[in-house]
């Protein structure tokens, strides 16, 4: 917090002085670039940052002595505003942000031009579902204070919210300008695809970096390029699906595809890529092929139903989702989309007994049994679907996605307690997933210190993957907000 020039009036008592604070703060909490501090204070408030707590009564001595300092009407603001937005923090803490709505309407009516208060209120209606509401507020917040970097940030999580990725991605990369190295802002970046971690094969921590989708294309080019082993040509196939480089896949996969000898998994990939491609002619075409190859394929089969159920060809897409099925019956995300055909032509009842069935038919599987309690919790029949999970997690002890989904929906149903118990009784060390989940309901139970710590301990394990590491220390970040 570097100090610049700044003339001090005569009347400002020597026990005061002024120190320059960042722009983006001064906006956002609508102040001036200097503010009052007490003397003996300044080199503490130099090194550990301008705490606005304290502001309030060197605030007031300074309007009293001197009421005609400059800045002045935008202290009498402060001083008047701040208790009241100390009182609403008690209504976030305790999860109440419908009742925050009117009191920080209020603050407004003190100062129409605080960005705090408005910031406040984009989160709430964020949190309540009123997302133009929350964009509007952000994008007020915003034009007072163009330089806070976490205001586009949230503008970012709302944008998301509404399913705009466009203007999302907009307001994260603005983040990102004003906030170079925001782990947060980094991750959704990531999430979004418009950027990749992208690993050098150092041991350093370091040895990652980040670049945008442009380059990291290029780059995967010139790899695909110079790749003709099909085997390696595979892999990299894969590797570009899973980033979502669709085109690029399919071109990986032909020329494995051509190459002597063709693998048969080259039509698999195809299949896939021309799917997600959203080209489900061609789709349908490898994946007949290779399932012709390989008939006691449950993945070739699924990617055929999902062909067949875009070109609406029912009765076929019916008859590859039960092959799928029979010859992976724990195969969670076969049996989520089954269960979501059901639904979707109003047949959920016959769906729950399909899933019944393949529960008692299978007694290892625990898929069957998930499937039905994400069913039971949609329908607000949380005891049917809590037995579920319960039998399902004694069939598949410590399974990650059993456990993600119950202990998100435990948190849901403000059940922290529940939650904390239930990670606490699995094995050492935890997946990220829980990890996050633990130190979330520690924070919201008021166990704060101890939340702090799980995100610690998580990070200083050797070996732990670097966006692993990004997401943690991204969460910790929010979480010492």
């Amino acid at each position: 917090m570097a100090s610049s020039s700044f003339h001090r009036p005569a009347e400002v008592p020597p026990e005061i002085a002024f120190i320059a604070i960042p722009k983006a703060l001064a906006q956002f909490h609508h102040l001036p670039l200097h503010v009052p501090v007490w003397l003996h204070k300044q080199d503490e408030v130099k090194k550990n940052g301008y705490d606005f707590k304290d502001a309030m009564g060197v605030m007031e001595t300074l309007l009293v002595e001197a009421p005609q300092v400059p800045g002045a009407y935008l202290y009498q603001l402060f001083v008047k505003k701040w208790p009241k937005l100390m009182e609403v923090n008690a209504y976030f803490a305790s999860n109440r942000i419908a009742e925050a709505i009117p009191k920080l309407v209020s603050i407004l009516e003190i100062d129409p031009e605080c960005p705090l208060t408005c910031f406040q209120l984009g989160y709430c209606f964020r949190a309540t579902g009123e997302l133009e509401k929350s964009e509007s507020f952000y994008r007020q917040a915003l034009r007072m204070a163009p330089d806070a970097g976490w205001i586009y940030s949230n503008l970012g999580r709302t944008c998301l919210a509404m399913g705009d990725k466009a203007k999302a991605v907009e307001a994260f990369w603005k983040a990102l300008e004003l906030m170079p190295g925001d782990h947060f802002v980094l991750e959704q970046l990531v999430g979004l695809r418009e950027l990749y971690v992208l690993a050098s094969g150092g041991e350093d921590e370091d040895s990652s970096l980040f670049v945008k989708r442009t380059d990291y294309e290029k780059k995967m080019l010139g790899l695909l390029k110079k790749e003709n082993a099909p085997g390696k040509l595979l892999g990299l196939g894969w590797k570009l699906l899973q980033d979502h480089l669709v085109d690029l896949a399919c071109q990986c996969f032909e020329k494995a595809h051509q190459a002597e000898p063709a693998p048969e998994e080259a039509l698999l990939g195809l299949g896939i890529a021309h799917l997600e491609a959203g080209r489900t002619k061609e789709a349908e075409h490898y994946l007949v092929e290779y399932l012709d190859l390989n008939p006691g394929s449950a993945t070739g089969h699924l990617n055929l139903f999902k062909a067949y159920l875009a070109q609406d060809e029912m009765d076929l897409a019916w008859e590859e989702i039960q092959t799928a099925v029979s010859l992976e019956p724990d195969r969670s995300d076969t049996l989520r989309q089954l269960f979501h055909l059901f639904r979707e032509t109003d047949r959920e009842e016959e769906g729950l007994e399909w899933m019944e069935k393949l529960a008692q038919e299978n007694q290892d599987s625990f898929a069957p049994l998930l499937i039905r309690a994400q069913a039971f919790a949609q329908n607000d029949q949380w005891d049917k679907a809590e037995s579920d999970l319960r039998e399902a997690l004694k069939r598949s002890p410590h399974n990650e996605e059993a456990l993600l989904y119950y202990t998100s929906e435990l948190g849901k149903r403000g059940l922290k307690e529940d939650l904390i118990q239930l990670v606490l009784a699995e094995p050492k060390p935890l997946p990220l997933s829980l990890t996050i989940n633990l130190a979330l309901a520690y924070s919201q139970t008021g166990r704060i210190e101890e939340g702090r710590k799980t995100l610690m301990e998580f990070l200083d394990r050797p070996g732990i993957q670097r966006l692993e590491k990004i997401r943690a220390e991204a969460i910790l970040k929010e979480f010492e907000k």
